[in-house]
Protein backbone atom coordinates (compact mmCIF):
# COMPACT_ATOMS: atom_id res chain seq x y z
CA UNK A 1 0.00 0.00 0.00
CA UNK A 2 2.78 2.43 0.91
CA UNK A 3 4.66 1.68 -2.32
CA UNK A 4 1.50 2.34 -4.37
CA UNK A 5 0.91 5.63 -2.50
CA UNK A 6 4.51 6.71 -3.04
CA UNK A 7 4.48 5.92 -6.77
CA UNK A 8 1.07 7.53 -7.32
CA UNK A 9 2.10 10.69 -5.48
CA UNK A 10 5.31 11.03 -7.50
CA UNK A 11 3.38 10.67 -10.77
CA UNK A 12 0.91 13.35 -9.67
CA UNK A 13 3.65 15.67 -8.47
CA UNK A 14 5.53 15.58 -11.77
CA UNK A 15 2.51 17.19 -13.42
CA UNK A 16 3.42 20.38 -11.60
CA UNK A 17 6.53 22.34 -10.90
CA UNK A 18 8.15 25.08 -7.15
CA UNK A 19 10.72 24.63 -4.61
CA UNK A 20 11.51 28.31 -4.78
CA UNK A 21 8.82 30.78 -5.77
CA UNK A 22 8.33 34.33 -4.47
CA UNK A 23 8.16 32.87 -0.94
CA UNK A 24 11.24 30.86 0.01
CA UNK A 25 10.68 28.53 2.97
CA UNK A 26 12.64 25.93 4.90
CA UNK A 27 9.76 23.46 4.63
CA UNK A 28 8.49 21.00 3.51
CA UNK A 29 11.79 19.43 2.44
CA UNK A 30 14.66 18.53 4.77
CA UNK A 31 17.12 20.75 2.87
CA UNK A 32 17.32 24.15 4.55
CA UNK A 33 17.40 27.07 2.10
CA UNK A 34 20.64 29.03 1.75
CA UNK A 35 18.62 32.28 1.57
CA UNK A 36 18.33 34.48 4.68
CA UNK A 37 15.29 36.63 5.49
CA UNK A 38 15.69 40.35 4.88
CA UNK A 39 15.85 42.74 7.81
CA UNK A 40 12.45 43.37 9.38
CA UNK A 41 10.77 40.34 7.81
CA UNK A 42 9.13 37.64 9.93
CA UNK A 43 8.18 34.23 8.57
CA UNK A 44 6.14 31.51 10.31
CA UNK A 45 6.31 27.99 8.89
CA UNK A 46 4.17 25.30 10.47
CA UNK A 47 2.93 21.83 9.60
CA UNK A 48 2.07 18.37 10.80
CA UNK A 49 3.88 15.14 9.94
CA UNK A 50 1.97 11.88 10.47
CA UNK A 51 3.49 8.41 10.76
CA UNK A 52 1.89 5.05 11.71
CA UNK A 53 1.45 5.62 15.44
CA UNK A 54 2.86 9.08 15.99
CA UNK A 55 2.72 12.59 14.66
CA UNK A 56 4.71 15.79 15.03
CA UNK A 57 3.53 19.39 14.80
CA UNK A 58 6.46 21.62 13.86
CA UNK A 59 6.49 25.41 14.02
CA UNK A 60 9.45 27.51 12.94
CA UNK A 61 9.67 31.27 13.60
CA UNK A 62 12.18 33.14 11.44
CA UNK A 63 13.06 36.80 12.08
CA UNK A 64 15.38 38.91 9.90
CA UNK A 65 17.22 41.10 12.40
CA UNK A 66 19.87 42.61 10.10
CA UNK A 67 20.73 42.01 6.47
CA UNK A 68 22.45 38.64 6.25
CA UNK A 69 21.31 37.32 9.65
CA UNK A 70 18.03 35.78 10.79
CA UNK A 71 17.07 34.53 14.25
CA UNK A 72 15.13 31.26 14.51
CA UNK A 73 12.98 29.56 17.14
CA UNK A 74 11.94 25.99 16.37
CA UNK A 75 9.40 23.91 18.30
CA UNK A 76 7.99 20.40 17.89
CA UNK A 77 4.87 19.02 19.56
CA UNK A 78 5.10 15.23 19.55
CA UNK A 79 2.20 12.77 19.86
CA UNK A 80 2.75 9.02 20.28
CA UNK A 81 -0.28 6.75 20.55
CA UNK A 82 1.83 3.80 21.77
CA UNK A 83 2.80 5.46 25.06
CA UNK A 84 0.45 4.03 27.66
CA UNK A 85 2.35 4.51 30.89
CA UNK A 86 2.87 8.28 30.64
CA UNK A 87 1.74 11.36 28.74
CA UNK A 88 1.11 10.58 25.08
CA UNK A 89 2.03 14.06 23.90
CA UNK A 90 4.39 16.89 24.79
CA UNK A 91 6.58 19.60 23.34
CA UNK A 92 10.07 18.37 22.48
CA UNK A 93 13.20 20.36 23.33
CA UNK A 94 13.12 23.90 21.92
CA UNK A 95 15.78 24.97 19.44
CA UNK A 96 17.09 28.55 19.26
CA UNK A 97 19.47 29.55 16.52
CA UNK A 98 20.47 31.73 13.60
CA UNK A 99 21.08 31.55 9.86
CA UNK A 100 23.91 33.56 8.29
CA UNK A 101 24.46 34.64 4.70
CA UNK A 102 27.92 33.73 3.40
CA UNK A 103 27.49 34.17 -0.37
CA UNK A 104 24.41 35.63 -2.07
CA UNK A 105 25.08 37.89 -5.07
CA UNK A 106 22.70 38.63 -7.94
CA UNK A 107 25.32 37.76 -10.56
CA UNK A 108 26.22 34.45 -8.93
CA UNK A 109 24.07 31.33 -9.35
CA UNK A 110 25.62 29.74 -6.25
CA UNK A 111 24.44 30.79 -2.81
CA UNK A 112 25.92 29.69 0.52
CA UNK A 113 24.66 30.03 4.07
CA UNK A 114 25.38 28.69 7.54
CA UNK A 115 22.76 27.51 10.03
CA UNK A 116 23.20 26.66 13.68
CA UNK A 117 20.78 25.86 16.51
CA UNK A 118 21.17 25.28 20.22
CA UNK A 119 18.83 22.55 21.48
CA UNK A 120 17.73 23.36 25.02
CA UNK A 121 16.42 20.49 27.23
CA UNK A 122 13.05 22.05 28.05
CA UNK A 123 10.78 19.04 27.48
CA UNK A 124 9.44 16.36 29.80
CA UNK A 125 12.13 13.74 30.45
CA UNK A 126 10.49 11.12 28.19
CA UNK A 127 10.38 13.56 25.24
CA UNK A 128 13.78 15.18 25.75
CA UNK A 129 17.43 14.44 25.03
CA UNK A 130 17.96 15.75 28.58
CA UNK A 131 21.16 17.36 27.31
CA UNK A 132 22.15 20.49 25.42
CA UNK A 133 22.87 19.99 21.76
CA UNK A 134 24.49 21.95 18.93
CA UNK A 135 22.95 21.41 15.47
CA UNK A 136 24.82 23.02 12.57
CA UNK A 137 24.76 22.90 8.75
CA UNK A 138 26.42 24.41 5.69
CA UNK A 139 23.71 25.36 3.16
CA UNK A 140 24.50 25.49 -0.57
CA UNK A 141 22.24 26.03 -3.58
CA UNK A 142 22.73 26.41 -7.34
CA UNK A 143 20.24 28.10 -9.66
CA UNK A 144 19.72 26.07 -12.83
CA UNK A 145 17.91 26.68 -16.11
CA UNK A 146 14.12 26.47 -16.53
CA UNK A 147 13.35 27.91 -13.06
CA UNK A 148 14.90 24.96 -11.29
CA UNK A 149 17.40 24.67 -8.48
CA UNK A 150 19.49 22.11 -6.67
CA UNK A 151 20.31 22.52 -3.00
CA UNK A 152 22.23 20.49 -0.47
CA UNK A 153 23.17 20.58 3.20
CA UNK A 154 26.00 19.00 5.13
CA UNK A 155 25.78 19.18 8.90
CA UNK A 156 26.70 17.74 12.26
CA UNK A 157 24.50 17.35 15.34
CA UNK A 158 26.09 16.77 18.73
CA UNK A 159 24.38 16.37 22.11
CA UNK A 160 26.30 16.10 25.36
CA UNK A 161 26.89 12.43 26.25
CA UNK A 162 25.57 11.26 22.85
CA UNK A 163 27.45 10.22 19.73
CA UNK A 164 27.65 12.87 17.03
CA UNK A 165 25.41 12.58 13.99
CA UNK A 166 26.42 13.50 10.42
CA UNK A 167 23.49 14.98 8.44
CA UNK A 168 23.27 15.25 4.65
CA UNK A 169 20.57 16.26 2.16
CA UNK A 170 20.27 16.94 -1.57
CA UNK A 171 17.10 18.27 -3.22
CA UNK A 172 16.04 19.19 -6.74
CA UNK A 173 13.14 21.59 -7.25
CA UNK A 174 11.43 23.24 -10.19
CA UNK A 175 8.90 26.07 -10.26
CA UNK A 176 6.09 26.96 -12.66
CA UNK A 177 3.81 29.77 -11.60
CA UNK A 178 2.11 29.13 -8.29
CA UNK A 179 2.85 25.40 -8.20
CA UNK A 180 6.08 23.55 -7.58
CA UNK A 181 7.64 20.21 -6.84
CA UNK A 182 10.77 18.84 -5.20
CA UNK A 183 12.51 15.48 -4.97
CA UNK A 184 15.03 14.82 -2.24
CA UNK A 185 17.42 12.31 -0.70
CA UNK A 186 18.42 12.83 2.92
CA UNK A 187 20.04 10.81 5.66
CA UNK A 188 22.22 10.64 8.72
CA UNK A 189 25.23 8.65 9.87
CA UNK A 190 26.48 7.89 13.36
CA UNK A 191 28.73 5.30 14.96
CA UNK A 192 25.84 2.84 15.36
CA UNK A 193 23.29 3.74 12.68
CA UNK A 194 22.94 4.72 9.04
CA UNK A 195 19.67 5.98 7.54
CA UNK A 196 18.92 6.94 3.95
CA UNK A 197 15.52 8.39 3.05
CA UNK A 198 13.57 9.84 0.13
CA UNK A 199 10.84 12.46 0.08
CA UNK A 200 8.91 14.43 -2.49
CA UNK A 201 6.39 17.22 -2.24
CA UNK A 202 4.29 19.89 -3.85
CA UNK A 203 3.80 23.52 -2.86
CA UNK A 204 1.08 26.00 -3.81
CA UNK A 205 1.68 29.72 -3.54
CA UNK A 206 -1.59 31.37 -2.44
CA UNK A 207 -0.06 34.83 -2.89
CA UNK A 208 3.39 36.38 -2.42
CA UNK A 209 3.18 35.91 1.36
CA UNK A 210 1.35 32.60 1.89
CA UNK A 211 2.13 29.05 0.84
CA UNK A 212 0.63 25.59 1.32
CA UNK A 213 2.63 22.38 1.08
CA UNK A 214 2.09 18.62 0.96
CA UNK A 215 4.81 15.96 1.01
CA UNK A 216 5.51 12.30 1.61
CA UNK A 217 8.68 10.53 2.71
CA UNK A 218 9.91 7.03 3.29
CA UNK A 219 13.06 5.26 4.39
CA UNK A 220 15.12 3.49 1.76
CA UNK A 221 16.97 1.29 4.26
CA UNK A 222 14.57 1.63 7.20
CA UNK A 223 10.82 1.54 7.98
CA UNK A 224 10.22 5.29 8.20
CA UNK A 225 7.14 6.59 6.30
CA UNK A 226 5.28 9.86 6.75
CA UNK A 227 2.78 12.23 5.17
CA UNK A 228 3.11 15.94 5.91
CA UNK A 229 1.05 19.07 5.26
CA UNK A 230 1.85 22.64 6.16
CA UNK A 231 1.33 26.37 5.81
CA UNK A 232 3.82 29.26 5.69
CA UNK A 233 3.28 33.01 5.92
CA UNK A 234 5.63 35.98 5.73
CA UNK A 235 4.90 39.14 7.76
CA UNK A 236 6.58 42.41 6.86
Amino acid sequence: MRNKLLITSIILLTCYSNLHSQLTTDRPDQTESSLVLSQGHVQIETGISIEDSQSNINTLFRIGIVNGVEIRINSNYFINDELSFMKKSSFRDFEIGAKFKILDKDNNDTKIGFLTHLSVPTANEAFSYNEYGLLSRILISHDLKNDSQIGYNIGYNKYNNYDGNLIYTIAYGRSLGSFGVFFELFGDESSNSSNLNFDSGITYLIDNDKQLDLSIGRGLNNDMFYVSAGFSIEIY
